[in-house]
């Protein structure tokens, strides 16, 4: 398996896993017509491809070469924090490692980002298991009508600490051996 980039090309691949496994998720919560309208809104070929072509952001894939395994898409809010837009495992490849690789390489991808934040949908209980057991933390925050007025989807907000990818240069103490300061650079 291979974690790369996502490209125009993988987008059409990328809306069947999500309508996939939005149905598998939530069909029996939400009902079919809700996953229905869920996926065509924010998960068709349009929405996909604002998100490929969006500054500053990751759309990442998992695959074998032949098979989509999983996908994962964030982008950087401000200097300080990214938001993990989505991250989607195919079911029959869910609890096997897939989604730690999206998550460690989205972590990875803005250097500088002291926070990783994201939604997840409140009756996810596993999905709420998987970040909890990554480090996130439940902020309190909540909104009960996620997405538009009355849509019945109650997210909570999570977020995680990123420190350990900084990569913004230390104050340089001066070298007792050389008169100007030593070239390192440290993580905060």
């Amino acid at each position: 398996m291979w974690i790369r980039s996502a490209t125009k090309d993988d987008l059409a691949t990328v809306r069947e896993l999500l309508v996939e496994t939005w149905h598998a998720t939530y069909d029996d919560v939400y009902g079919v017509e809700k996953v229905n309208a869920v996926t065509n809104r924010y998960h068709s070929l349009d929405a996909l491809k604002k998100q490929l072509a969006k500054p500053y952001s990751e759309f990442i894939l998992a695959d074998d070469g032949a098979d989509l395994y999983g996908m994962a898409y964030a982008s950087q809010k401000d200097h300080k924090l990214a938001l993990l837009n989505q991250l989607y495992v195919h079911p029959e490849k869910q609890s096997n490692g897939v989604g730690s690789l999206l998550l460690a390489e989205v972590e990875s991808a803005f250097p500088g980002v002291f926070m990783l934040q994201l939604e997840v949908i409140e009756s996810n209980q596993k999905a709420r298991r998987f970040y909890e057991s990554r480090g996130f933390d439940l902020t309190g925050a909540r909104t009960d009508n996620w997405g538009e007025a009355n849509s019945g989807l109650s997210v909570l907000v999570m977020e995680r600490s990123l420190s350990g990818y900084e990569l913004a240069p230390c104050p340089l103490p001066m070298s007792p051996f050389f008169s100007a300061p030593s070239a390192r650079t440290c993580r905060r």
